[in-house]
Parts: structure tokens; sequence; C-alpha cells
């Protein structure tokens, strides 16, 4: 008995030791695989290859690639993500052959989706292949300058509360924290622009938008995990079986969509924002010219172009991609529009003059006339590009032009972005805020230097203008009757938050404000 127990022990030991030796020559092999393809890398540690320090939130993603960045001039770098090789690529000219040149070499993103299980996954900026350019071709008329200037009124309407609370805080001497501020300010226009439901975050920071755009932005592990899976290592969200939201966000958004379709065709109502345009575009599969808002309803399933959960999918990434980017986007200018007087100074001048022009009034027109603070949130997105990493997979080989090396189908890519725009390389004293960098002077000089806040090429943010142009009006908005200044909370350095990959300031901004005596 004795004896048998023994060898039971020995052979459990032997099986083992043997598990254990086959998953280390695995784990060796998987990560030896840029050494196999002739690419400098870096040394990566099991079990989470280089991004330890993100996993720990002890550095933000997109600052760890941006450091990965500036540790040689090589046109690229391999690094791993877990167990997953990935090319971290520096050179400018092999970016811009993969957005643009080659483009069809590179026409994925490669990150987690799965429309059956995960509904909300299904979006435009997930998709892939023919079923991504065939969206995006549809998808392409929602965002025409056309389609923006009609839509202004009802933007420029969600403004009026925005105004009215700080107004009431000015009153009371009280400080504000931008960030909140603008996301529900954002969180306004896109719940009224994408679905014609007014919310009102500003006075109701609890509203269901607000509420549910919070839990799928908040910086929780699950959402952490979420967002390394997705762009880092996908098959990780396949494994676990997360989805990209909860399920009550999930159940929050189809009801929405579901419940506002019912109602428009049932009560023929015709309303000028994105849901009036994907209405068009399931039921006629295309959207209709500038001026043309109506549509058929169609009950036949085989005609309709866009399923409900579909629709949903496209809602949920306009939404949580609209409020997010550009609230922080705002956070961010106004940050700097504070530590930097002279500069703020000069909107406040070029807001009075514009307005003076157009008769007093914010127009469509008055606001694309305000060219410097155009260059101030481009100068914003150069210094805090939103989405630090952009990321692209390889979709058939590819020879790297300028090199021997020839990427495998499948291959994952990371772009710097926050990397290169604070390259001293490109740009002078990078880590200054010099609005003038986009003047028309100096733009002549500026296809040479990497800018690509919104992505570049065929996959560039659809929505780049709907985002800017809400940034600019909650600008303006807050700018106009006031002049705002930092708090002794936010001297120094402004630290970024680990616990995202987005960019984004880890206490938010609070700042003080001060009424303007020469307001217009």
């Amino acid at each position: 008995m004795g004896l048998l127990f023994s060898e039971t022990i020995y052979d459990a030991t032997a099986l083992l030791l043997l598990a254990f030796t086959a998953s280390y020559m695995y784990i060796k092999h998987l990560y030896s695989y840029w050494k196999r393809m002739g690419v400098k890398y870096l040394e990566p540690t099991f079990p989470f290859g280089n991004f330890g320090p993100t996993i720990f939130q002890q550095k933000p993603g997109g600052e760890l690639v941006a450091e990965i960045y500036k540790q040689n001039n090589d046109p690229f770098i391999g690094i791993y993500g877990a167990l997953r090789p990935l090319l971290v690529v520096r050179d400018p000219n092999i970016i811009r052959s993969i957005f643009i040149k080659d483009f069809q070499h590179f026409v994925d993103r490669g990150v987690y989706i799965d429309e059956h299980y995960d509904p909300l996954s299904g979006h435009l900026f997930s998709m892939n292949g023919e079923k991504w350019k065939n969206l995006r071709v549809k998808l392409s008329p929602v965002f025409t300058s056309g389609k923006l200037k009609a839509m202004f009124s009802t933007l420029l309407n969600c403004g009026e509360p925005l105004q009215k609370y700080i107004n009431k805080m000015a009153s009371t001497n009280e400080t504000i924290e931008v960030r909140e501020l603008a996301a529900r300010y954002t969180t306004d226009i896109i719940a009224s622009v994408a679905f014609g439901i007014d919310v009102n975050a500003i006075d109701n920071p609890d509203t269901d938008f607000r509420r549910y755009g919070r839990k799928a932005l908040e910086m929780s592990f699950k959402n952490g995990l979420r967002a390394f899976s997705t762009l880092i290592y996908p098959k990780l969200q396949k494994l676990l079986k997360l989805k990209s939201v909860d399920d009550d966000v999930e159940s929050f958004m189809i009801n929405v969509v579901k419940d506002t379709l019912t109602y428009r065709e049932r009560n023929n109502v015709i309303r000028k924002d994105l849901m009036q345009l994907m209405i068009q575009l399931r039921n006629t599969g295309t959207v209709q010219n500038d001026g043309e808002w109506d549509t058929k309803i169609t009950h036949d399933e085989k005609k309709k172009t866009l399923t409900l959960n579909e629709m949903a999918a496209q809602a949920w990434v306009f939404f949580i991609a609209g409020f997010e980017t550009s609230s922080t986007t705002l956070s961010f200018c106004l940050y700097e529009l504070a530590k930097n007087p002279n500069i703020q100074n000069k909107v406040h001048e070029e807001i009075d003059q514009v307005i003076e022009k157009h008769n007093g009034q914010l127009t469509y027109d008055a606001v694309h006339d305000m060219k410097y603070l155009e260059w101030c949130i481009d100068e914003t997105l150069r210094k805090y590009p939103i989405v630090p990493i952009l990321n692209r997979e390889c979709t058939q080989r590819y020879k790297v032009p300028g090199t021997n090396y020839t990427m495998e189908k499948g291959t994952a890519v990371l772009i710097p972005v926050l990397g290169l725009q604070r390259d001293p390389k490109y740009y002078s004293q990078p880590d200054e805020f010099i609005p003038e960098r986009f003047s028309p002077e100096n733009l002549k000089s500026f296809d040479k230097m990497p800018y690509m806040p919104f992505g570049d090429g065929p996959r560039v943010c659809i929505g780049l203008r709907l985002g800017k142009l809400q940034t600019k009006v909650g600008l303006i908005l807050m700018l106009q009757n006031f002049t705002y200044q930092l708090t002794e909370s936010m001297q120094g350095e402004l630290k970024m938050s680990a616990k995202t990959f987005l960019l984004a300031p880890e206490c938010g901004v609070t700042v003080k404000m001060t009424p303007r005596l020469a307001s217009s």
C-alpha cells in the first residue's frame, strides 16, 4: 500500500514537472518572437509582458508606451502585452504608410468584438474588413458640415444650463471642478444631438445617461481589465467572457434606442439629430442629402439595413466617445488657459470681436470664425491626446518600407501618439502650450510633423467634427463672461491617472473664476 502511494506521488510530481516544463518552454517560445523576427525588443516579464506598471496602476498606459518610444531611435521596437507580441512603430513615414498609403494591409484594429454575445461591441470602432468599410461609407454622411450646422441650435440650447450653473457658482465664489462639469455638459449634448432626449445632466448629475456613462468609464479594476484586453490582449476578453459593458448598461442603451425608434415611427416624429439619420439609414439604406431629414417607414425586416442592436452599438460608441473625449479635451484646454493668462486674454478678445461681428449672436459661422480658439484646441490635443495610443492589426504580409523586416499577418501594431506629439525632434518646447504652432504660416511645414489625436487615414475618427464643435462651444460659453485661474491645488505639474488607458488628469481640474469687466 505504501509502495503504491509513493508511486502515485512520484507520477503526480513527474506530471507536474512535465506540465511546468512544457509551460515554461511555451512561454519562452512566445517571448522569443521578436528575437526570431530580427526586431529589437524590450525584455518582457511574465505574465504581463512589458505592461506590469500599467496593470498595477503605477503608470498610465499612454505614458508607458511614450517612455518605450523614447528608449531608442530605431523605426520600431518590439514589446509584449501579456503573451501577445506588439510592434511599437516610431517612424512617422512608416506610420503614414500604415494609416494611409498601405492602408489595405492595416484595415483592422484587431480589438475585441463579439456582436452576438456582446451586441454593443459591434460598433464602427471595432468592426473589421468589409463590414467596417460598408458601414463607414453609410455613416460618413451623418457628420457632414451641413448636418452639423442643422444640429447647431440643438447643441447651443444644451449650453444654457451650463451658463446658468457657472453664473450661480460665480455668485457664491466657489471653485469648480471642470472635468465633471464638462462631462455633464457633453452628456447633455450627446443625449440631445444623438438621441433627441433632454436630460439636463448639469442640474441632475445622477440622470440615467450620466450614471451609465460614468459607470462605463469609471476607474475600476473591471474597466481597467476591459481596456487592457481590448487594446493589448483581445483573447483575454473572449476567454473571460467579459462584455464591453455591464448587462445593465447594455440593456439601458438598447432600450433607449428601441423606445426612441418606436416613438418616432408611431408618431411620425422628425428631429434633426443623429438618431433620425440612423433611422434613415435603417429604413432606406442611405443617409439623405443635407436638408432632408424625413424617412420612410418600412415594416419589412429584410429591407432594413441596420438591426436594432447594430443601431444601439453605433449610438453607444457615439455617446461614450462623444462625451468622454470632448469633456476631457475641454478640461485640459481650460487648464492651459488658466495657467497661461496671456493666451486666455487672446481668446477673450477673439470671442468678443467675433460675436460683435455676428451681431451679438453665437452662430455656427461665428464659432467657425474663432481661429485662435481652434488653435488652442489643436494644441491641447497635441499636448494631451486623449487617446495616447493608436492600434492596428496587419491583415496581410507587409514589407515595412525602408527596412528588411516583413510583418506577418496578425501582427499587432501600436502607434505612440503621446510620445510622438511630445518629441522635441518634431515640436520645439514640446511641454509648452503654444497655440501658434497651428497658425497658417506654421502649418505649411506641418505635414512633416506627426499629429494624430483623432487617428489618420480612412479610419480617422468619424465624429471628430462634432467632438471639436461641442468642445469649442463649451469653451466659448464658459469664457465669454469669466476669467479663470488655477487653484492652489493645481499648481505644479498635472499628474495623469494610471487607472485608465485614456489620458485624463488624476485629480480633475479645479479652477476659480472672476467676472470679466469688459465682456461683451
